[in-house]
């Protein structure tokens, strides 16, 4: 399988919202929102003349699942990548081939913070919070990880806070997760805007024409 920037996308829509089988027969991409739903649906066409099929989530609120199955295809994305089954109780990396290659260092971490990104007001100023839950024994494994995403984006000349620990869950099967999480800076937001950005419509026009507003103020000031 050639490695360009929709397959890039693919497996970090995979190891964020999205889930690949452990007995690699298929993967599925679960989201509440049918717009980011809509783009992995596009890049699966596009790429492998896939369609899947939509499915109702289960858990709290509304949410759906577009399920693929196809083991050739699931092999070849692991090959690549993509971490098998429940990720909470799993390590997984990003892949070399991800990190040293800055374009698809932009289209991963633009993708995950599609996933796990968000972005909300606060004191008349928009922040932008990244964070993930894993079983608290994988800790050490998971914070490794992250620093693996902050080094790319301060590569790409965006900065971010120190990470910090949330408490998580504790499960029906008796596992207990903590939550680790980070902010982009808030003088590196028209870096990250520039560089990265969010695929998601509603995020990214939030991210946009906040800092509008903000160049304007400035301006007139």
């Amino acid at each position: 399988m050639e490695k360009d920037i929709d397959v890039v996308k693919i497996i970090s829509f995979l190891t964020f919202d999205g889930h690949l089988m452990k007995d690699l027969s298929g993967f599925y991409f679960c989201s509440k929102q049918r717009e980011t739903l809509k783009i992995f649906e596009n890049l699966m066409y596009t790429k492998f003349k896939l369609s899947g099929r939509l499915e109702k989530g289960t858990g709290h609120g509304e949410s759906y699942k577009l399920r693929f199955y196809n083991t050739l295809l699931s092999k070849a994305l692991y090959s690549l990548g993509a971490p098998k089954g429940n990720k909470v109780l799993t390590t997984f990396s990003i892949p070399a081939w991800i990190k040293n290659n800055d374009a698809f260092c932009k289209a991963y971490l633009s993708t995950a913070f599609d996933c796990e990104g968000s972005i909300w007001k606060e004191s008349n100023r928009f922040c932008i919070r990244f964070g993930i839950f894993k079983n608290e024994e994988l800790l050490s494994s998971t914070l490794a990880f992250i620093a693996d995403l902050k080094d790319m984006l301060n590569r790409l000349g965006v900065q971010t806070t120190q990470s910090w620990i949330m408490k998580g869950n504790f499960r029906k099967d008796a596992i207990t997760t903590k939550g680790v999480y980070f902010k982009i800076n808030q003088d590196s937001l028209p870096i990250f805007a520039e560089n990265i950005g969010f695929s998601d419509t509603f995020k990214n026009n939030r991210l946009i024409s906040w800092l509008g507003h903000n160049k304007l103020s400035s301006t007139g000031s």
